[in-house]
């Protein structure tokens, strides 16, 4: 079996570390990635150390059959111990440490990878497009085509989208990371404006703020809703909220969203606390006062009300086998209605960069301002209107590229997969996969992370991507190989 990865970010990692600890005769492995990022992605890059992952240890394996594989690899690191997070007793690392961890794991797989008898090559450039498809053959933007027997697209999400035509303008920052880069030369006594208010917004700020900047920072959002707070985790023995139930409600054919509910109701009642209590509090977050919400989430970081860490246990946990299973209604609800919330549960801002943020919204450093409608750039700088008007001196995008959507850098094969019938976008957005093998149209393709629409609603959730991937690597090694090819050189233009 001669396999083709399109990708190597964390989709990719999960992969291989799969197909590495996978029964099945060995063959041929090449991943393609274009970028400088190698097995780290946009989000993982070396980076300033305020830039922390948004989850504890415990929810950031890349490995599905171990959950404390991350756990153990920061065990032997003792310098992991710098960034414990008081709010929630356990060290929450940088993203760079984290993307140390990737690089490790990914080279670990190869090795055992090889000596196992397979073939795995990694080849720095981009894939372009297909020259043939039986046996696929896919070209590089350097005009080399590599016969494979199935290809993964492990793509990611790409770069963020310049929403206001600022590109070009001095003083505006479209692609943050790594923010080592981007805000070394920002003037301390700038005026700072930050498109957006979630995650992205946050590391900005926490890095300014370790960068000693002293200017105003101003926070721009359509609606002004911030990151959920992370709670400090407690035991969880879960009775209804269980992969087992959920494997059960799939199995019934389309599930409604209404039964899910009634599992997170019946766990509640267990517990002997009460779901509308709780659920008042999901549904008012677009409505109250974000600093206000804010300061009450800190307080609740030690809650011993467990709702909201079930909730976001079964969003990573069930999530992947409750939503390929849920209908097309409720699953273009759940993403247009309440993208945003369930995103903030599944990866809520840790204490540490909490306490920041509501220390710089009381001293004023920071605001937060509703309803932007639209930026523009002059000779004097930025014109910022919403509900008021503002100026700035620096224009930083935190808006993370739109999820279920083609990388810029992968637009040109995405589009020959579609023009061919190779592909086909699914109604949510992403492309249509067959829920097991994650198998597009043409059977020889497969989709894994960002572009996997109907598999999964967090695309980023790493224990999701690792199971995911486990089960697509348990697919691809029970079929049997092919005969072997030589890589042959195509005209850039063929």
């Amino acid at each position: 079996m001669r396999i083709g990865i399109i990708g190597a970010g964390m989709a990719a990692v999960g992969l291989l570390d799969a197909l590495a600890g996978a029964d099945g005769a060995p063959g041929t492995i090449t991943v393609f990635e274009g970028s400088a990022a190698l097995w780290r992605g946009r989000a993982y890059q070396r980076d300033v150390p305020a830039v922390r992952v948004n989850a504890p240890p415990a929810l950031m394996s890349a490995r599905a059959s171990d959950r404390g594989h991350f756990q153990d690899w920061l065990a032997r690191r003792p310098d992991a111990v710098r960034f414990l997070d008081p709010g929630l007793g356990q060290p929450i690392v940088p993203r760079a440490m984290y993307g140390e961890y990737l690089e490790q794991s990914a080279r670990a797989s190869i090795d055992r990878l090889r000596h196992d008898g397979w073939r795995v090559d990694v080849v720095n450039d981009r894939v372009t497009g297909v020259a043939q498809q039986q046996p696929v053959v896919l070209r590089t933007e350097g005009g080399v085509g590599y016969p494979v027997d199935r290809v993964v697209l492990c793509v990611g999400s790409g770069r963020p989208r310049d929403q206001y035509g600022l590109t070009g303008a001095p003083g505006y920052v479209d692609e943050p990371y790594p923010l080592a880069r981007t805000l070394t030369e920002v003037d301390p006594e700038a005026r700072v404006a930050v498109i957006g208010s979630g995650l992205t917004a946050v590391d900005i700020t926490a890095a300014l703020t370790e960068n000693g900047h002293r200017g105003p920072i101003t926070l721009l959002s359509r609606s002004g809703i911030l990151p959920f707070v992370q709670q400090r985790p407690r035991p969880l023995s879960p009775r209804h909220l269980t992969p087992a139930a959920a494997l059960d409600l799939a199995a019934g054919g389309a599930v409604e969203f209404t039964a899910v509910v009634a599992l997170l109701r019946a766990e509640l009642a267990g517990l002997g606390e009460d779901f509308d209590e709780f659920a008042a509090e999901i549904r008012a977050t677009g409505a109250e006062d974000p600093v206000l919400r804010l300061r009450r989430q800190l307080a609740d970081v030690d809650s011993t009300l467990l709702g909201r860490r079930l909730l976001t246990m079964a969003i990573r946990t069930m999530g992947p086998i409750l939503w390929p299973a849920l209908t097309d209604a409720d699953r273009m609800r759940l993403r247009t209605d309440h993208y945003r919330t369930i995103s903030s549960l599944s990866s809520p801002m840790v204490p540490h960069n909490a306490e920041i943020l509501l220390r710089l919204l009381d001293s004023g450093q920071v605001r937060l301002r509703t309803g932007l409608t639209a930026i523009a750039a002059d000779d004097t700088g930025f014109t910022l209107t919403g509900e008021s008007t503002g100026t700035a001196d620096i224009v930083i995008n935190a808006v993370n590229p739109p999820a279920y959507v083609t990388p810029q850098d992968t637009e040109t094969l995405m589009t020959h997969l579609l023009d061919s019938g190779t592909a086909q976008v699914a109604p949510t957005g992403g492309l249509r996969a067959e829920p097991r093998t994650r198998a597009l149209r043409a059977g020889t393709w497969h989709v894994l992370g960002n572009l996997a629409a109907d598999s999964m609603f967090i695309a980023t959730n790493p224990p999701g991507l690792a199971a995911e991937a486990a089960q697509l690597a348990e697919h691809l090694t029970k079929e049997s190989g092919l005969p072997e090819f030589r890589h042959e050189t195509l005209p850039v233009n063929s």
